[in-house]
């Protein structure tokens, strides 16, 4: 499981004084694309291909407001023929309490010839490796 923390800006609040929904998507983002950082290559492992997003989805379990150290973790939860299936979840620090939680789906994409590749076997075997067992 990959873990980012974050705090939260005053920008990421609402009228209400907590996280906009939205901006939980963006939280994904972060995590996702340290994770990429992480792997130490591009999204799908291969120049020339990338990744998009099929699916994003967020459950929201308790608010979170200016200032809250948060950490977003991701995990993944599939490896498809083209796709994998990442699971995220936010959680207040301080006091451990679930603020959201979510999935990402993510689709190896070969931008030229606008369609979905197969993911490149040494990236397969990577994510495989990162799989924690069910």
């Amino acid at each position: 499981m990959f873990r980012h923390r974050l705090a939260v800006r005053f920008s990421d609040c609402d009228l209400l004084g907590h996280v906009n929904n939205a901006v939980y998507f963006t939280y994904f983002e972060e995590c996702r694309l340290g994770w990429w950082r992480m792997l130490g290559e591009s999204p799908m492992g291969t120049p020339g291909f990338g990744a998009i997003i099929a699916h994003c989805s967020c459950n929201y379990r308790a608010p979170a407001h200016v200032a809250d150290e948060l950490e977003v973790s991701l995990a993944v939860a599939a490896i498809g023929t083209t796709s994998l299936t990442l699971d995220h979840l936010v959680v207040h620090i301080a006091s451990g309490r679930v603020v959201a939680d979510g999935r990402t789906v993510v689709v190896a994409y070969d931008h030229e010839a606008l369609r979905s590749v197969p993911i490149p076997p040494v990236t397969r075997a990577r994510l495989e490796a990162l799989m924690e067992p069910a």
